[in-house]
């Protein structure tokens, strides 16, 4: 089982879930997998009727999920369990929206089957899908959270916008990224690693500055050697420095400062 592919493919399964795409998900469902859900009390088993109860379902819900962490592990090579940690905003259609974070917990199995000429074929199934912390259920909700609203006060929605970008972290973790929640990215280590300064968290992650500007240069600009950022950050700009909407200021070189002031002008128009 090449676990490396089992937490990518974890994370396309959750981002297509909540983009109402959910038969994906469903088909890697073991025949007896075993399924907890975000609300007390809800509990399914095997695919077949988790398939039913989820074509079942009628509902005008919209989700949007934010960044996404995941972590997997292991303990043999037919095994693996991956744990991802998000933040998704349920939105109704009274425009009302609600905001949560969200832990999910796959286990992984590796199935052989064997093809009528005998050759054998391996597929990784999901045993069990636990959403650990779980929210009040509404007597009258089967899957989805249709009447949220009647226990939960509304939040205001966090949004969540932009290119989702997979990172390797330095603590063995893998993130998925949405661009416009990146403040600015720092060179780390003598310019081995990099650190995304997101809206509430520093992940330190493999990707050098140089590189991340090669791939995603019309995403980010390199005002320093150290620093890439959000254009759409920016506060201000003054001689030799540039001023982020968080209050962060970033050097910009005397050689370069009058490049990068006529880029942001430019960009700026363009907004």
């Amino acid at each position: 089982m090449n676990i490396q592919a089992i937490a990518d493919l974890s994370a396309e399964l959750i981002i297509r879930y909540h983009d109402n795409d959910y038969m994906p998900f469903l088909s890697y469902m073991d025949k007896d997998a075993l399924w907890y859900g975000p609300a007390d009390g809800q509990f399914i088993k095997g695919r077949k009727n988790m398939i039913e109860m989820w074509n079942a379902e009628n509902h005008d819900l919209h989700f949007t999920i934010g960044n996404l962490k995941v972590v997997h592990t292991t303990s043999n090579h037919s095994f693996c369990t991956v744990i991802l940690t998000y933040i998704v905003t349920t939105h109704y259609p009274d425009k009302n929206d609600i905001t949560l974070h969200q832990r999910t917990v796959l286990t992984w199995c590796e199935r052989i089957f064997h093809k009528d000429n005998g050759e054998k074929i391996k597929k990784p199934f999901i045993l069990v899908c636990d959403i650990t912390n779980p929210h009040e259920k509404h007597d009258d909700d089967m899957i989805y959270p249709t009447n949220f609203q009647e226990i939960y006060s509304k939040n205001s929605i966090i949004k969540q916008n932009g290119l989702r970008i997979h990172f390797h972290g330095l603590d063995k973790s893998d993130y998925f990224i949405l661009s416009d929640t990146i403040i600015y990215i720092e060179a780390a280590h003598g310019g081995k690693h990099s650190i995304l300064h997101t809206a509430d968290d520093e992940i330190e992650v493999m990707s050098t500055i140089t590189k991340l500007e090669k791939q995603y240069g019309y995403l980010f600009l390199r005002c320093h050697q150290s620093y890439l950022l959000n254009p759409k950050c920016i506060g201000s700009i003054r001689r030799f420095a540039v001023t982020l909407n968080d209050g962060t200021e970033l050097p910009v070189p005397e050689k370069k400062y009058t490049a990068f002031r006529d880029r942001v002008r430019e960009l700026m128009k363009q907004q």
